[in-house]
């Protein structure tokens, strides 16, 4: 029979099942174990690369929160579909106890468009509609912007702003290297707050 088994007694027959079921039994720890430790790797990786980019794991459309008078405020993008605009909420959470206006009368607002580098590509100033928030409530002020306008724009940022060669490929590599940021600046007297969405490149076909 060569290497393994030759024909002995019962006994040693059950000796050498035995000793084969043990060596398979050490066989799946092993291998457990190494799964355990690349799961517990992986999760390593994990944390390290959100502690390093801890904006890569909150909402796409939505900024990160910043509290401006006591009350959370955010921005985020609309998910109605334009042809011609595009409209941006900037939500607030009154926390107050009571009644508020905004925006606030000490406060201004610029709408702002970047490259991917952080050039200013475009900018323009927000004449909010003044809206009443009851305490314990959320509310928003709203913006659009003219997609036309943005077209107008340098042909270095138009680039960035909207996609001309689309394609189904370069749609799905889109975050490698396609993409600019659109800013709400909250300008109140005692300081500024840059509110920033990360925006894929408007889909645009050449006809």
């Amino acid at each position: 029979m060569g290497q393994g088994y030759h024909s002995r007694s019962p006994e040693e027959f059950r000796d050498f099942l035995k000793s084969i079921d043990q060596k398979s039994r050490k066989l799946k720890w092993k291998q457990l174990i190494i799964i355990i430790d690349i799961m517990l790797l992986l999760f390593v990786f994990y944390l390290a690369f959100r502690a390093l980019n801890p904006g890569s794991f909150q909402d796409p459309t939505q900024s990160a929160k910043q509290i401006i008078d006591g009350n959370s405020v955010y921005l985020s993008l609309s998910r109605e579909k334009e042809d011609d605009f595009q409209g941006y909420f900037l939500f607030l959470e009154n926390t107050s106890g009571e009644e508020i206006t905004i925006p606030k009368t000490d406060w201004t607002g610029e709408f702002r468009i970047l490259n991917k580098d952080g050039v200013l590509c475009y900018s323009e100033k927000l004449n909010w509609e003044p809206r009443k928030i009851l305490s314990g409530t959320k509310g928003f002020l709203y913006h659009s912007v003219s997609l036309k306008k943005l077209k107008e724009m340098d042909p270095v940022c138009r680039k960035e702003v909207f996609d001309e060669n689309y394609s189904f490929f370069r749609s799905k590599f889109s975050s490698l290297g396609l993409g600019f940021f659109s800013q709400v600046v909250v300008s109140t007297p005692n300081r500024n707050y840059t509110f920033q969405i990360k925006q894929k490149p408007y889909r645009e076909n050449k006809q």
